[in-house]
């Protein structure tokens, strides 16, 4: 093998021999840079000008270079003060420069001969960042603090352009389960989540946290979508969640905020209505049963948010202590009126160390916890289906800095996360409780899959910055790192009752009996390992008015399943007598294996060029193209050809006594398998396989942008982006034709007679055809998992500004418009089913809509909005502050379709608006959020603050999800109205 393989040792090797010398490093987006030039009078560079800048940790020393230049990198975020000392010159102090996450703040210093002692300079830092080469948003503490959300942090999403999430938390409703969400031109198993810079994300769940947190244990958020660092690795969003430290002064806040609608209707202040007749009136188009008379729940029952957060110095510019604890505790009613009740319990501590002049490190831990009851309330599933989960996640991170001199900055750092929960169904989960029942009306009964994960997380990173000038006029700042990741994670789900069976309850076939169906699950623990070594370099280039970034990353992606062995179900028979010989009537033993394809090892290149025009650089033109390998998922991309996690058995039945229910003795056929090879079933291989030349999508992106100051903390930007994601990787069909398993081809399916017709809930009609597996030819239950010829295309816009806090008010806000469409060759459609099914994947030139599959009811949401726009603000009046924050998108498609299953016995889900997946949309949504909040402060160092807030302030009652299925008794069902108005008040102690 090549070089790419000994990757893992080499960046090992490397972070120990690191550690060894400087200790563990610090994740490289959890701070901001400070970049300088003195000059005299006359223009002329001045060096050995000392300059101290403070604030935050031990005071920072530099002495300016030849040029001038000085260079302060790895400050955390906040507020500093700096001064610029030389014999013969008046001292300059600038009183306050803000630092923030992921950007490089640059001045320039004048020094004019001794006129007097010191020259303070009061003008704000600019916003503007020539160096910056990463697309998103950065998000303060100030708007965290004062801008009104349900303080989590995928509600904060929305204020990022372009960024889409399955669902809209009014005041909290939401924030008992992580949101999905996705940029623009992208999806969301490309996400990535960091915590002070450590990359921690579940690749199980692929983009998701492992862990909740505490809203206050935050001091900035960086939202990240694109662009040229060589350290994002994804095409996707990158959330990364900087934390507090403590610092020489000592500082902390503690709260108490309560959201309850009783106690507010007692103050006269009422939730908003939960009557939403006026949506069901709209029930009941021609085609479309009318069955449906209310709706309840999707509100709050009660809020109760309480935590506390402070630190400071141990040793003072030496040692410094931080910690957390924060308590949230969420009573729902979800839509359909099932309580849903989330306790989230979060213990967070830092330690940050000077430990000498040029090294200082940090320690720090995260436990996060969540006890659930209800998960996954909603219209689709009964009671007794929802899970309890438990399970808490803790993540360690060890880091240090040193500074070897001016020029040349070396990183290092480690982290584990050590993850996991379990979810067990109300209705049970052992060889005794009921079996599972997916019934007509689209609902799931009696009880439901259940069991729990392992998922940790250990990450090595080495990573550093070097300085050097080519000639007077040219500087670079070489960036370069490695980085090795392993993720592991050991699952163990499983159907309820003795035999491991979902019933599913199926259409009549025209015979006088019902035709139901059922899966078997052969189910047992089963371990995947995947490996992450990357490799980046970045060059900086400054020069004039110019500003280039030029760089690379090398990345290598594996996978594997360990070995495990699993029964099949009531070996030898069950309790009722009934058997299931297609698993072959004993223990599979699997001896683990790699997926075909090997490894992913690719190389994507990132090229940015900035230019400030004129003298004072007020106005900046961007100009980038990036490159982005797609991440390797646990499952999609290494557990597919696991057969041990998930082998299943689709029989059809006579159901007798019609109780929707398979009992022994009623007549059974089998169809086909999945996730197990049915000609072979003892065999330690999947009937899925990869394609041995499989690789990563890869995502091309060019983005052109224009950034104007009007005042320093005042900034104006627009921005197009272009995206292109190719190689998109499909499932394709896998049958018997005779003696032979082969792919399946268009060819193989023949139109069925009779089309679908009817009407759809606007009124409009609708004529479908749909194909079936031609006679002669069988499923073999398994796919082909290959890259196909279809890619998807995104081009947009977003136009932004953004108001630094400053004479007493700030704001933010951004419109962005956009579509991904398909583009779907000929050759790609020669190789699938022809009928249009949901999803538009099929259809060249369709939009391309991401179905959520998020838990907590929102599994049926299609993220896709062509236009959004946020904007969120506060202005400080003499006697109270005022706080608004509104959010708006054109309403997600509702590609509605009818379900089916033809003479092959597999069903599909065939759409009811020719393969256009946006015919039909959703309410376009404007939701308004206001906050109220006045400060009495009883020192310099203590004050209290009261404030009240309101969510959906004018009580709208947009409509979210309805039941798309018209084959159901459900049809058009409302399943999700948007969440009625609520008040949270609260009071907040903080001291300084």
């Amino acid at each position: 093998m090549n070089g790419f393989t000994h990757w893992r040792r080499a960046v090992a090797v490397a972070a120990a021999l690191l550690l060894g010398v400087t200790g563990v490093a610090f994740g490289q987006a959890q701070t901001g840079n400070l970049y300088g030039t003195v000059v005299d009078n006359q223009g002329e560079a001045l060096p050995g000008v000392t300059i101290t800048v403070s604030g935050i940790g031990a005071p920072r020393v530099m002495v300016t270079n030849a040029e001038g230049q000085f260079r302060l990198l790895s400050l955390d975020p906040g507020m500093y003060s700096m001064t610029a000392e030389l014999e013969g010159f008046s001292t300059v102090e600038y009183p306050k420069i803000e630092i923030r996450v992921g950007r490089n703040t640059t001045i320039e210093i004048t020094l004019t001969p001794a006129v007097e002692d010191v020259i303070t300079v009061t003008s704000e830092s600019p916003l503007l960042d020539e160096r910056r080469a990463q697309l998103g948003t950065t998000i303060t503490q100030a708007e965290l603090e004062r801008i009104p959300t349900a303080r989590d942090p995928w509600s904060v999403l929305n204020q990022t352009p372009g960024v889409l999430t399955d669902r809209i938390n009014v005041g909290g409703n939401e924030s008992g389960q992580q949101a999905v969400f996705l940029g623009p031109g992208s999806n969301s198993d490309e996400n990535t989540f960091a915590v002070d810079g450590v990359v921690i994300t579940d690749m199980e769940a692929v983009g998701a946290s492992p862990t909740y947190y505490d809203f206050d244990q935050f001091t900035e958020m960086q939202i990240t979508t694109g662009g040229t660092d060589v350290s994002t690795s994804t095409a996707g969003v990158t959330m990364n969640l900087v934390t507090k430290r403590g610092t020489n002064d000592p500082r902390g806040s503690a709260r108490f905020l309560l959201t309850d609608p009783v106690l507010w209707k007692t103050a006269g202040l009422e939730q908003g209505s939960t009557d939403v007749s006026g949506q069901l009136a709209r029930l009941g188009q021609p085609g479309v049963r009318r069955t449906q008379t209310s709706i309840s729940g999707n509100s709050i029952n009660e809020i109760l948010d309480l935590g506390v957060e402070g630190g400071g110095p141990a040793i003072q510019d030496k040692l410094w202590l931080w910690g957390s604890y924060g308590r949230n505790d969420i009573k729902i009613i979800a839509a359909g009126g099932t309580a849903d009740n989330t306790l989230l319990e979060n213990i967070a501590f830092k330690v940050n160390a000077q430990v000498s002049g040029s090294n200082s490190g940090v320690v720090s831990f995260n436990r996060g916890d969540k006890i659930k009851d209800g998960r996954g309330a909603g219209p689709s599933r009964a009671l007794e289906t929802t899970w309890d989960q438990s399970g808490p996640s803790e993540i360690w991170k060890a880091e240090d800095t040193h500074v070897f001199n001016s020029n040349f900055y070396l990183t290092g750092l480690w982290s584990l996360v050590d993850g996991g929960f379990q979810l067990i169904p109300k209705g049970g989960l052992t060889d005794s409780s009921p079996e599972a029942l997916w019934d007509s009306d689209g609902v799931f009964k009696n009880s439901y899959i259940g069991g729990g994960d392992n998922r940790d997380t250990e990450l090595w990173q080495v990573d550093g910055s070097y300085f050097f000038n080519t000639g007077s006029a040219t500087n670079h700042e070489i960036k370069f790192g490695a980085q090795f990741r392993e993720f592991e994670v050991t699952s163990n789900f499983r159907w309820p009752g003795e035999r491991h069976v979902l019933n599913i309850a199926g259409e009549n076939f025209g015979t006088s009996q019902p035709v139901n169906f059922f899966q078997v699950g052969r189910e047992g623990p089963n371990t995947k390992t995947s490996d992450y070594q990357h490799l980046w370099v970045q060059d900086t280039i400054s020069s004039g008015n110019w500003t280039f970034n030029v760089g690379f990353r090398m990345d290598q992606q594996e996978g594997q399943n360990l070995p495990a062995s699993v029964s099949p179900p009531c070996q030898p028979s069950c309790s009722d007598g009934s058997t299931f010989p297609i698993f072959g009537g004993a223990d599979l033993v699997f001896p683990g294996n790699t997926p075909e394809y090997g490894d992913w090892q690719t190389i994507t290149p990132r090229v940015g060029v900035t230019y400030a025009l004129g003298p004072q650089r007020k106005t900046l033109l961007r100009a980038s193209y990036s490159q982005f390998a797609q991440q390797l998922a646990s499952s999609a991309h290494v557990g597919s050809i696991n057969p041990v996690g998930s082998a299943y058995a689709y029989y059809l039945f006579y159901d007798g006594d019609g109780d929707r229910l398979y009992d022994n003795g009623e007549s059974k056929f089998f169809l086909f398998g999945s996730g197990f090879n049915p000609l072979d079933p003892l065999a330690a291989s999947s009937s899925n396989e990869y394609a041995r030349g499989l690789d990563p999508e890869i995502t091309n992106e060019i983005a052109l942008g224009v950034e104007h100051a009007f005042l320093p903390e005042f900034v104006v930007s627009a921005q197009y982006t272009w995206r292109k994601t190719d190689d998109i990787i499909t499932s394709f069909t896998k049958i018997v034709d005779g003696s032979t398993v082969r792919r399946a081809t268009r060819g193989d399916y023949e139109l069925v007679p009779t089309p679908l017709t009817g009407q759809n809930p606007d009124g409009s009609s609708y004529s479908e055809p749909y194909y079936t597996l031609r006679s002669g030819l069988d499923y073999f239950g398994g796919s082909v998992i290959d890259n196909s010829e279809r890619s998807i295309e995104y081009s947009g816009v977003a136009l932004g500004f953004t108001k630094r806090l400053a004479n007493r008010w700030m704001a933010r806000g951004y419109f962005n418009y956009g579509e991904p469409k398909w583009d779907v060759p000929a050759s790609f459609l020669a190789q699938v089913d022809p009928t249009d099914g949901v999803g538009g994947g099929d259809n060249d030139g369709a939009l391309f809509a991401e179905q959520s599959g998020g838990s907590g009811n929102k599994g049926d949401v299609f993220l896709q909005s062509t236009w959004s726009a946020n904007l969120n603000g506060m202005y400080q009046f003499p006697w109270f502050d005022v706080a608004v924050n509104i959010f708006a998108r054109e309403g997600y498609p509702l590609p509605y379709f009818r379900s089916v299953t033809p003479s092959d016995g597999v069903s599909r889900s065939v759409t009811t608006t020719g393969g256009v997946i946006d015919a039909i949309r959703t309410e376009d949504v404007l939701t308004v959020d206001l906050s109220l909040s006045k400060e009495f402060r009883a020192s310099d160092n203590f004050s209290l603050t009261f404030q009240l807030d309101a969510f959906n302030l004018f009580d709208e009652q947009y409509v979210l999800q309805r039941e798309r299925n018209l084959s159901s008794s459900r049809a058009n069902h409302l399943d999700e109205v948007l969440s009625p108005r609520i008040y949270r008040a609260g009071v907040r102690l903080s001291w300084r």
